[in-house]
């Protein structure tokens, strides 16, 4: 078992952005991402059943570790347009790029690290923020991102996320979402779990407009 799944010691800030940066284990491939499969499919479904209960079409949405793509596909096709992203890595944006065209041209994608990042972004610029399995492995010194993105959603924060406290590997950083963005001043609204398409592990959790 290599170092990346040894869940005794977990990966340091630079090592998991190197890592998410280019995977080099043989795992998380960008082409992986967009293969269509009975999981991907319940996942896209998922996503689409939160969304329309809590995302109007003309609603600003960014995405936070978007990858290949997968997410803004789905919602591109639901007739979500005004879409915005961040990804730490450039070949899995290289990838959408090549397969899917149309989301890429119709995204404004910024490539770098969240850390660098989400500062830059202008508070209530986006209506909606989401993240899909990308918190989770965060690490601890960078919970503070959690804030920022607190700040910085206009409507709501949307987030499928690992919350296990065990079993996880040295790339996982688990934590209590509702928790957290509550102590932001953002009420969770819903949750739905299990999450079809999604391990046990994870809860999908949306946070209404912050209490001021």
């Amino acid at each position: 078992m290599g170092s990346a799944e040894n869940a005794g010691k977990k990966l340091s800030l630079s090592e998991a952005h190197a890592y998410w940066g280019h995977p080099d284990d043989g795992m998380n491939s960008p082409l992986e991402y967009l293969l269509d499969s009975e999981v991907h499919r319940l996942r896209n479904a998922s996503l689409l059943s939160v969304f329309e209960r809590h995302v109007d079409r003309s609603d600003s949405i960014l995405e936070i570790g978007c990858n290949a793509g997968r997410n803004l596909h789905t919602l591109w096709r639901a007739g979500y347009h005004r879409l915005s992203a961040v990804e730490i890595s450039e070949p899995a944006v290289d990838v959408m790029k090549c397969y899917l065209p149309t989301v890429y041209k119709g995204t404004s994608i910024t490539i770098g690290c969240i850390e660098d990042i989400i500062k830059t972004v202008p508070k209530a610029r986006h209506d909606v923020i989401l993240t899909m399995a990308v918190l989770v492995h965060l690490p601890q010194e960078s919970e503070w991102v959690l804030k920022e993105i607190a700040k910085r959603a206009k409507k709501k924060i949307i987030v499928f996320e690992y919350e296990a406290s065990n079993g996880e590997s040295s790339r996982h950083f688990p934590r209590n979402y509702k928790r957290i963005f509550q102590l932001n001043k953002r009420p969770e609204i819903e949750k739905l779990w299990p999450v079809p398409g999604l391990p046990r592990s994870y809860v999908c959790r949306v946070f209404g407009p912050r209490v001021q």
